[in-house]
């Protein structure tokens, strides 16, 4: 018997190896659609996964979180008449407020900051400004910034005066100071504190 060539042998065992035609895979999709229903839902379920694990990585690693900030009042000159609830005339010094800033950085990442203006108010009435130098934190690291906020007007309007002794002898007096780190726009913070 003369031995076959495999190149001309036949290997289909009676089976079309061609590729199946569009009309032949809608027709399998509109009556077997379990098929593509499992193959949607395993693909929905690794891309919602993935997107959780990328969500608890975020959380994790909050690179966008801002600098976190805290402000003490250490002292104040210029008002020692109104502090004191003393009766008379308005104050024709120039007030000034020694401020403590406190900067925090929790981040994994070193932040740098080109320095930022602080402003204090008294019911909305600007009364002193001050600065911050620039300064760089570590991963981690806080910083404590020594401010001298002071006045370059002659004195405290007499209407604001009055104010001010009125809110302090009910005990609600309280100084509004704010803070821009960085220029105007880039991180702003506000806080209220007792005067």
């Amino acid at each position: 018997m003369a031995a076959k060539d495999h190149d001309a042998a036949d290997t289909s065992h009676g089976v079309d190896e061609c590729e199946p035609s569009l009309w032949y895979e809608v027709a399998m999709a509109v009556l077997f659609p379990s098929n593509y229903f499992l193959l949607s839902f395993w693909f929905f379920l690794g891309f919602w996964i993935i997107y959780q694990a990328f969500g608890a990585f975020g959380a994790v690693v909050n690179i966008d979180k801002p600098i976190e900030s805290s402000i003490e009042l250490v002292g104040v000159s210029g008002l020692v008449p109104v502090l004191a609830l003393a009766p008379g005339p308005g104050v024709a010094s120039r007030p000034a407020f020694n401020l403590l800033v406190r900067i925090d950085n929790d981040h994994i990442l070193d932040r740098h900051r080109e320095g930022g203006s602080v402003k204090v108010s008294y019911a909305g009435v600007p009364l002193a400004y001050g600065s911050i130098p620039s300064f760089r934190l570590g991963a981690r690291e806080a910083l404590t910034v020594a401010v001298n906020a002071t006045s370059e007007a002659a004195g405290v309007p007499e209407d604001l005066l009055r104010l001010m002794a009125a809110e302090q002898r009910m005990g609600v007096a309280q100084l509004e100071i704010g803070m821009q780190l960085g220029g105007p726009g880039r991180e702003s913070y506000s806080w209220s504190v007792d005067l």
